[in-house]
């Protein structure tokens, strides 16, 4: 288990990992040395795992599919087959393995459906034949919230991505997202030793990517399962969507909620949260239909069992 600095720490760097030392520091109220040391450790035991940048793929202008599979006749060789299929190719962006009624969820990035639809039915005539169920939705947004469950007094922000129209960009621009992405954390002198560019230019192109929204964070992967905590996506149906707002609410500000993702075709109310138990998940599912009891059809929910594949960026200047 992670002490009081340990959690509050992690909370920062997820919200934001281009913070300083000294920043961080003051937040925590302990020294510099401290803070350096701390993240180092976390860092050690891979709890802090990576540090990205949070773009917005619209911004550049992409659209996104989320799609569920559901295997079937399937030997566990051919699902390892398919898996590291699912690594290599480049249709397939973040993928997670689940449990539950989905056994398999990824997204992809499109520009065409015609350009998409050439690619997928090329996978689906070799691997349809296992596949007992598909959906197959495109994402209206995904809003990411700070971890609440590591430090009660972050405020209930939000971040949204896949608002606004595309943004121009140009192969520097995107040089640099592909720096900062892998590498949310990079310092400004070396992100200009990358892109060839003075520390001056680096930093102008980087706050003009920010002003864009194309950016719209920085943070730190961070791996809650040492500490105990499963990942669960919960789907709400609703036959109701007049609070939908209010359910909207109720996530930015509800302390285990960190994701909260809209479709078209899919679930009205899809969350992902960070529990302790399916105890823990069970009561929290409760007091939502409780507080909404007028408003949900049903729901169902799957346990995140790991990544497959994590891309941060999609495509390229074309």
């Amino acid at each position: 288990m992670f002490d009081v600095i340990d959690r509050k720490l992690l909370a920062e760097l997820h919200w934001n990992c281009r913070q300083t030392y000294s920043q961080l520091a003051k937040k925590l109220r302990v020294s510099k040395q401290v803070v350096s040391y701390r993240i180092k450790q976390l860092e050690k035991e891979n709890v802090i795992q990576s540090y990205h940048a949070l773009i917005d793929w619209r911004k550049l202008g992409y659209n996104a599919l989320r799609i569920y599979l559901k295997w079937q006749n399937i030997s566990s060789e051919k699902e390892q087959e398919i898996y590291r299929e699912i690594k290599a190719n480049p249709l397939f962006m973040w993928s997670v393995k689940f449990e539950g009624e989905i056994d398999i969820g990824f997204y992809v990035w499109i520009k065409s459906i015609p350009e998409f639809s050439e690619y997928w039915f090329k996978w689906m005539g070799k691997y349809g034949k296992y596949i007992a169920k598909q959906e197959m939705y495109e994402s209206v947004n995904m809003v990411h919230y700070p971890l609440k469950m590591l430090n009660k007094h972050i405020p209930p922000e939000e971040k949204v991505i896949g608002t606004g129209e595309k943004q121009e960009y140009d192969n520097v621009d995107y040089t640099l997202l592909q720096q900062v992405t892998e590498r949310g954390n990079i310092s400004l002198v070396e992100l200009a030793r990358k892109i060839t560019m003075t520390p001056k230019a680096a930093l102008y192109r980087l706050r003009k990517l920010e002003q864009q929204k194309i950016i719209l964070g920085y943070y730190a992967l961070v791996d809650l399962k040492q500490s105990g905590y499963q990942s669960y996506k919960v789907d709400f149906y609703l036959h109701d969507l007049s609070r939908l707002k209010e359910m909207q609410e109720f996530a930015k500000v509800h302390a285990h909620i960190v994701y909260r993702m809209r479709t078209i075709g899919g679930p009205d109310f899809e969350i992902e949260l960070f529990v302790l138990d399916i105890e823990e998940l069970q009561k929290i599912i409760l007091e939502i239909r409780q507080q909404f009891s007028n408003t949900i059809r049903h729901h169902r929910f799957h346990r995140l069992d790991y990544t497959l594949k994590q891309v941060y960026l999609p495509g390229n200047v074309s």
